[in-house]
């Protein structure tokens, strides 16, 4: 992927690892292009020993210099985490939030930082055979959309929507339990309804 070089992941969790895998064994990635930063210090050098990525636990430093910073922490941790971040995230980098319920303007405003992608990865993203739906900002640019592809489509397949409602859908099925996949013959007439259930195991 060589239109992407330094990625920084905020919350070392299970899709950010999944993330990660893929970067690197399916788009090329060197694992010293790729930095998480997390308060665990067990599940950073657990990382590190199978990956050989960078780790950290200081997310101000993590971000600096970084063409893409993932937000991958849970929920009730961003509110922090963006405060945290506020002015620290370079002026050209993509910000790539996978947060369950966290709204692009949400994160822009809180960031002071426009170039935003929400991304809503679906449960077998974790073994590489997932469905992550997507939508930007305005403000993100083309090159910007291609980085997002490659990212997300190392670990699944990708699905950009204009519409970020969508998300809140693909948000509500995958928090009910079943994992979802876009209905293609929906997707073709409308977008209107782009989201089936269907049974999967964890």
């Amino acid at each position: 992927m060589s239109n992407v070089t330094k990625i920084a992941f905020i919350g070392p969790g299970i899709m950010a690892e999944a993330m990660l895998r893929g970067l690197i064994q399916r788009a090329g990635v060197a694992p010293s292009q790729l930095m998480l930063s997390g308060p665990n210090h067990g599940r950073l050098d657990e990382l590190q020993r199978g990956y050989g990525v960078l780790v950290g636990t200081d997310n101000r430093a993590a971000v600096e210099g970084r063409d893409v910073v993932v937000l991958s922490v849970k929920p009730q941790s961003l509110p922090a985490v963006l405060g945290e971040l506020s002015g620290a995230i370079p002026s050209s980098a993509l910000v790539l939030s996978i947060v369950a319920g966290a709204r692009i303007a949400a994160i822009a405003e809180a960031l002071s930082h426009q170039s935003v992608v929400r991304a809503m990865p679906n449960t077998p993203a974790q073994v590489g055979e997932g469905i992550t739906v997507w939508t930007a900002s305005r403000a993100v640019e083309p090159e910007q959309i291609d980085q997002t592809r490659h990212i997300l489509g190392a670990f699944g397949k990708e699905i950009h929507v204009d519409d970020e409602d969508y998300l809140d859908m693909a948000t509500a099925l995958s928090g009910t339990g079943p994992a979802y996949t876009p209905d293609s013959t929906s997707l073709n007439q409308s977008k209107k309804s782009i989201f089936i259930k269907a049974p999967h195991s964890m």
